[in-house]
């Protein structure tokens, strides 16, 4: 897994390419908890790149909504391909998650 940080004025946004698993999600969730640390908002995880989600890469994205959501900011997920939407959909989690087609969309 590859995860590309780029700030766009308050945003973070990450760019994350690969898998998010049980091996990778560690990673992710100390990339975002920088951003997290910092308050930024919104907090934009691009996951255009990203075929697969396992429970842990779940677990790791709900962490991170719900620390964003204790200081007041936004965390946006964008790009889910068809499969992670299905997944998205399955856990119930489409309405809980702001998700956007696009980074840019989920910046402003």
């Amino acid at each position: 897994m590859k995860i590309t940080r780029q700030n766009q004025g308050t945003a973070a946004v990450f760019v994350v390419e690969g898998q998010v698993d049980m091996h990778t999600s560690p990673d992710l969730r100390t990339q975002l908890r920088s951003a997290l640390q910092e308050k930024a908002t919104p907090v934009v995880v691009d996951l255009t790149s990203v075929a697969f989600i396992d429970s842990s890469g779940l677990a790791t994205l709900i962490e991170a909504l719900q620390a964003t959501n204790k200081y007041g900011g936004r965390l946006r997920l964008c790009g889910l391909s068809s499969s992670v939407q299905n997944l998205f959909r399955l856990s119930n989690l489409t309405s809980i998650f702001d998700i956007r087609a696009t980074s840019a969309e989920a910046v402003k």
